[in-house]
């Protein structure tokens, strides 16, 4: 046990973090993002990230009664000192320490590359293995969120509103300014003609002021809850939306003389007109204008505030009526995932199936046939004309492979003709090496495979299989169709359940728009491997933390497909170091078009089509 602990210990205190400076170091010709930062700035955040890892670890030594380490956990639950205001210091700590060492060393891949990894990777540890770990030890013990009450904020709910909503938000705006990519100006025709009115410039900048307030504007923990919540959804919608389609607000001139119209200019120098669509100041007026009372004003403050981003010249009006139009879904985000939640629960609950003398067409074979579809689609045009067999012949080996990694690892009486998606990523990876355009055909591949995965797993609702494990009350789906997995194999029907698939479908939506970013700015293809690699197993090793498949192993504590997570994010890392092509520009074609038709009718009939009667191998889906 002693020596395991050296070991593990080791391993994250002086393997990982040298591992990441060679990480960072081999990746750099892939990596064409401005790098920026100084000796001096970027030690300060290293040695306070530093501190706070110290700090946290020793707390946890005194007070837990053990080690930092979560396969050695401590026995005792520590929620004061460092604690008390961060659930991860030793993680946020690690996070500066890595963000401050590629400031100080100007590498841009330690910061677009590998600080990210980190930031998704620690997240993921936490989402995916520790916090189901304390839940099951301590109960429901650690809130990121002050409780749903109506008790006046604490001092200790408005330091955490600075700690995990405001900073991160403030280093997601400078990161996403400072990518220095051109972007396009929403405008009016007419709007280069507007006069600017500098003394406006007061309202626009009164917005910094009543976020930082909006923790003593809250007059419930309720209040606060709700703006933590609707902050952190639109961030998450609204900076990808940033990063996919890159927007500017270019300046429009200023005459100079008055002392506001120098105060504008100082703004309008601190930071380039990028991220201006939507306006991500009118947003937060309205998340903080929700606080105020009488309710008059909390209509007329960001009324204010969107005027201003147009009489200032720093947003045009397109920006602000996106952002109006916008706010109401991050204002209420509690209903639209009840809806996606009811949809999802209907979707699961839809089997429908044909017989045809001993033929059975099941109807979510449909979807596993659109699935293919666009995968084949996306890597033809990526590819091009004239060279569609390798795409088929790529695509087959995926299918292949799908199902005979399932046949092995899941297969059985009960399910005669499973598939399985490592087996398809494995299939189709080693049948690319096999070509000449093996970058181009592993990169599109990558391009395409989060579309598949998403689709596909409209599929994996109907039949029941990548179903979660039982969800708390209030916060799963509950499938009743006796034809299904949950009800059939897991005998979970009626119970409510955590929506997995539905969890995969959002983080390969996220995954797969962050790839099509990266194809269409001509990326290194290693690199849109490497990312796609690193995305799929992070976001695989949270979900498998919430499914409840009793046919999965499990070995050392994780789930197999956790394991294979882990190689996944590994690999990508080793991936984004190769040398590889740009992304070529792609070229949709017909014959493409009608090659995918093709393949997506076999993969619609392997994946929905069997022969119930029979018990032979391969015979049943069901």
């Amino acid at each position: 046990m002693m020596l395991g602990k050296i070991l593990y210990g080791a391993l994250f205190v002086a393997v990982l973090p040298g591992l990441l400076v060679l990480w960072a170091d081999a990746a750099r010709p892939n990596v064409s993002l401005p790098a920026y930062g100084s000796p001096l700035v970027g030690g300060a955040i290293a040695a306070c990230g530093l501190g706070l890892m110290l700090a946290a670890m020793w707390q946890l030594w005194r007070l837990g009664g053990g080690l930092p380490m979560n396969a050695f956990p401590p026995a005792k639950l520590v929620s004061s000192g460092t604690f008390h205001w961060l659930s991860d210091p030793i993680y946020t700590g690690f996070v500066a320490l890595c963000l401050g060492v590629s400031m100080a060393a100007r590498s841009a891949a330690g910061l677009w590359l590998v600080t990210p990894s980190i930031v998704l990777a620690c997240t993921g540890l936490v989402l995916g293995y520790e916090r189901p770990d304390l839940r099951r030890r301590f109960g429901d013990a650690l809130h990121l969120l002050p409780p749903d009450e109506t008790l006046p904020p604490s001092n200790r709910d408005r330091i955490q509103f600075f700690l995990l909503v405001l900073i991160p938000w403030m280093l997601l705006y400078i990161f996403t300014v400072d990518m220095r990519v051109a972007g396009i100006a929403f405008r009016l025709r007419f709007e280069d003609h507007l006069p600017i009115f500098p003394w406006t410039f007061f309202i626009y900048e009164s917005s910094y002021v009543t976020a930082a307030l909006a923790p003593w504007c809250a007059r419930t923990r309720r209040d606060l809850r709700r703006l933590m919540i609707s902050v952190w959804v639109a961030s998450a919608v609204v900076f990808l939306f940033y990063w996919i389609v890159p927007s500017s607000a270019p300046r429009r001139a200023l005459a100079a003389g008055t002392w506001a119209a120098r105060l504008l200019g100082m703004e309008r120098t601190a930071y380039p007109p990028a991220a201006a669509f939507p306006s991500f100041h009118v947003l937060w007026a309205i998340f903080v204008g929700r606080l105020y009372r009488p309710r008059w004003l909390g209509i007329a403050y960001p009324a204010a505030v969107a005027v201003s981003c147009i009489t200032t010249g720093m947003h045009y009006i397109p920006d602000v009526i996106a952002s109006i139009a916008i706010a109401p879904l991050f204002l209420e985000p509690q209903r639209v995932w009840n809806w996606l939640l009811r949809l999802t629960e209907r979707l699961a609950n839809s089997w429908r199936e044909w017989r045809f003398g001993p033929i059975r067409i099941i109807n979510h074979g449909f979807y596993a046939a659109l699935a293919a579809l666009v995968q084949v689609a996306i890597v033809t045009a990526a590819l091009g004309p004239g060279r569609e067999w390798k795409v088929l012949v790529t695509a087959f080996a995926g299918l292949v492979g799908a199902g005979a990694w399932a046949q092995w690892v899941e297969g059985s009486t009960l399910l005669r003709r499973p598939f399985g998606f490592y087996g398809g990523l494995i299939g189709a990876g080693l049948a690319c090496l096999f070509f000449e355009e093996r970058w181009t055909l592993l990169g599109a591949h990558c391009l395409g495979a989060p579309w598949m995965q998403a689709i596909g797993r409209l599929r994996c609702l109907v039949n029941g299989c990548c179903h979660g494990a039982p969800a708390p009350p209030g916060a799963g789906v509950r499938v009743t169709h006796a034809r299904s997995r949950v009800t059939r194999l897991a005998k979970l029907g009626g119970v409510g359940i955590h929506p997995t698939q539905l969890y995969s479908i959002l983080s390969n939506a996220f995954l797969g728009l962050v790839l099509f970013r990266l194809w269409f700015s001509g990326c290194p293809l290693s690199l849109i491997c490497g990312v796609y690699l690193i995305g799929n197993g992070i976001a695989r090793f949270v979900e498998e933390a919430y499914r409840g498949e009793p046919q999965t192993p499990v070995v050392g504590g994780l789930r197999l497909y956790q394991w294979m997570a882990v190689g996944s994010v590994v690999a990508g890392a080793l991936v984004t170091t190769l040398r590889a092509p740009g992304a070529p520009t792609p070229m949709p074609s017909t014959q493409g078009m009608l090659w995918a038709l093709a393949f997506a009718a076999v993969s619609g009939a392997a994946l929905g089509v069997d022969f119930p009667e029979t018990n032979r191998p391969l015979a049943r889906l069901a």
